[in-house]
């Protein structure tokens, strides 16, 4: 008699959880099981009600005796793991979740969960056996095909990866994830045209979603093409306003460019959506330092304090003012609090500032070494970039010879009044002078924009130049005017100052547009120069990127100065040289030799370049705090202190050292 009634509590059990009784299903279960604790079928049953109504706790009490008495039954078995993984034990689900089991007929949920546990535990190898199993049997679980590429993916198997998420895509084509792995993998497996095209066509089909947009500016900040990197994150920012993390990147980035007000409005929007958010804060005091608003850290460290700010970012805007105020000691000792708040490049360039300042200057050469070293190892490959920028000075100056020159049919000169070209090698003082030489009412400076280069590529490159008709050479230079135009106001009598040091490698192309243009060269000592470049942290075009090694560096100014010298002489340039030892030491004498040079007339009153420097606003180059300060003598010589770190590049640099009169 005892069968049929056991029989009869089960399949009234059962009914009461068909019928969405669960609380009733569950309290008649309870009382069987404690009235017949050994039967296993009861304990399954009351185990599974257990886990659909969610308690999970009180569902291990009866499918761990089960399982223990049928540990071959699938249903069990993936009930538990379904309950250990729930109330946290997923170390102890996962063991569960053996192949065998997971290829029963009745083990494709166990195989579910198990790939989903391994993934999570990062036993990618197990998760990709799990999930194989799951698509064999539901080739329409786009979700699972979609977790296999990622699993794939993390192996570095990039190649079945790429086979997964296109059967994932196939059955979900509207699913941006998948779009967006898809994508992703595809860079990763060096199938760029691939990639490009799929991560397109979801910014086409999911036009509201910045996350294509993210996965194209990772991809060309790592191949180095900073322009196209900041368009992605530029439109990934607008597509996501409320996510701070986005906002956060994007004020990075525009900051580094000196884009300086769309910079801190993203900022902003990233401390609105996530107030205190620690990358915001620290790019936000970064920027009130670079644009001369030193003085607004007080509130914005009283602000961030007020929204919860990590202890570490409110040491870094400590550092910040303190150093500002000239008290390195706490200075650094705030610095040493702000750990990781800052990607190391910026901590380490901080920290050498302050060692510097400090007279610890082999701390300070250490702290700008794993400044540098910080950016070597990045994906674009700094370091052979700017080997490959060296190459091509050294091809292009081997065009440039009197006998090629002589072959240039002759342009004309233009109505326009022609630029003046400021150049010299990063770090001469070029800022400096170009904001001296504001004080004249009818000099308009442009601040290293890029017109002169695009103009050589659009042109031909250097190679072309000889052969240019006059209608080319006449429409290029009006793209030149129109260009300058967007950037500063021009009349009849405006004379542009073109500043950008590294102009210094584009003198034929600056000749063919301009054959009158005159030019001021900015002179440091070489070494002075070569270490100045080591110790400041360049936005890393390929130029910039030579900057990350003493070797490089100094190779470049021995490359750059042998290009200039020839084409000087192949010209005959019309150069005023200035000393920025010179210009320091008595600033009036050196700026009224360089006003009479090029016909301008001396400003009437007391002269003071730091009120220029004010007004002008924005500083946009990497010597923004000096040109606002008082002109100190303590950055002429700073090589002295440096000299055993100088040494392996002082062969190099020696002959120019001479050369240009720094020879004690």
């Amino acid at each position: 008699m005892a069968e049929p009634d056991h029989r009869e509590t089960l399949t009234r059990i059962a009914g009461l959880a068909r019928s969405g009784r669960m609380d009733d299903a569950a309290a008649m279960a309870a009382a069987a099981v404690a009235a017949q604790p050994d039967d296993v079928a009861l304990l399954a049953l009351v185990g599974a009600i257990e886990c659909y109504r969610g308690n999970f706790g009180g569902a291990l009490r009866y499918l761990q005796p089960a399982h223990a008495m049928r540990p071959g039954d699938v249903v069990i078995r993936s009930n538990l793991v379904d309950a250990l993984y729930h109330t946290g034990d997923e170390i102890a689900a996962l063991t569960l979740c053996d192949d065998a089991s997971a290829r029963d007929p009745q083990g494709q949920k166990l195989a579910r969960l198990g790939a989903n546990l391994a993934q999570a535990q990062d036993d990618q190898e197990r998760a990709v056996s799990l999930y194989r199993i799951v698509v064999g049997r539901e080739p329409g679980d786009w979700a699972s095909w979609n977790n296999l590429g990622n699993a794939l993916s993390a192996l570095g198997r990039s190649d079945e990866a790429v086979a997964a998420l296109t059967e994932a895509a196939k059955v979900a084509p509207d699913a941006p994830p998948i779009q967006l792995n898809l994508g992703e993998t595809l860079l990763e497996a060096g199938r760029i045209e691939e990639a490009l095209t799929v991560l397109q066509r979801a910014i086409t089909t999911f036009p509201d979603d910045p996350h294509p947009h993210l996965a194209l500016f990772r991809h060309y900040g790592a191949v180095g093409d900073d322009d196209a990197a900041f368009a992605a994150i530029t439109e990934a920012a607008r597509l996501g306003p409320d996510r701070a993390d986005i906002q956060a990147d994007f004020g990075h980035i525009a900051g580094h460019r000196n884009a300086f007000v769309p910079a801190e409005a993203a900022f902003e929007r990233a401390l609105v959506a996530t107030p205190g958010f620690t990358a915001a804060v620290v790019g936000l005091a970064s920027l009130l330092e670079r644009v001369n608003r030193e003085d607004e850290l007080d509130t914005l460290y009283e602000r961030a304090a007020g929204d919860g700010a990590e202890v570490q970012a409110l040491a870094f805007i400590d550092a910040m003012r303190l150093k500002r105020a000239d008290k390195f000691d706490e200075a650094l000792a705030a610095l040493d609090l702000a750990g990781d708040v800052l990607i190391p490049a910026l901590l380490w360039q901080l920290r050498g500032q302050i060692l510097d300042r400090l007279g610890r200057y082999d701390e300070a050469f250490a702290a700008f070494a794993a400044m540098n070293a910080a950016w070597v190892d990045d994906a674009s490959q700094p370091r052979q970039r700017a080997a490959r920028y060296r190459d091509d000075l050294v091809e292009a100056r081997r065009l440039v010879t009197a006998d090629w020159v002589a072959d240039w049919s002759v342009a004309s000169v233009g109505s326009r009044r022609s630029p003046v070209f400021l150049v010299g090698f990063p770090r001469s003082g070029t800022t400096l002078l170009d904001t001296m030489l504001m004080a004249a009412p009818s000099v308009r400076v442009l601040e290293e924009e890029p017109f002169i280069g695009d103009l050589e590529q659009e042109l031909g490159g250097v190679a072309a130049l000889a052969g240019l008709s006059d209608e080319a050479i006449v429409a290029a230079r009006e793209r030149y005017f129109a260009l300058a135009g967007a950037v500063v106001p021009l009349d009849a009598d405006t004379l542009i100052v073109d500043k950008h040091p590294m102009h210094l490698n584009k003198v034929p192309m600056i000749r063919r547009l301009f054959p009158d243009a005159r030019f001021i060269l900015a002179m440091r000592h070489p070494l002075d120069v070569v270490l100045s470049c080591f110790i400041t942290n360049f936005r890393l075009n390929d130029a910039m990127a030579n900057f990350l090694d003493l070797g490089d560096a100094a190779a470049l100014y021995d490359v750059t100065f042998g290009y200039w010298e020839q084409a000087r002489a192949c010209f005959g340039l019309d150069v005023v040289d200035v000393r920025y030892e010179d210009l320091i030491a008595d600033s009036e004498s050196v700026l009224r030799g360089v006003f009479a040079a090029l016909d301008l007339a001396w400003p009437e009153g007391d002269f003071d370049h730091r009120v220029a420097a004010r007004e002008r606003g924005v500083v946009r180059t990497a010597s923004y705090a000096q040109v606002t300060q008082p002109i100190y003598a303590r950055a002429a010589g700073r090589w002295r202190h440096y000299l055993a770190h100088l040494a392996p590049v002082e062969p190099v640099l020696a002959p120019w050292v001479e050369r240009f009169g720094y020879g004690e």
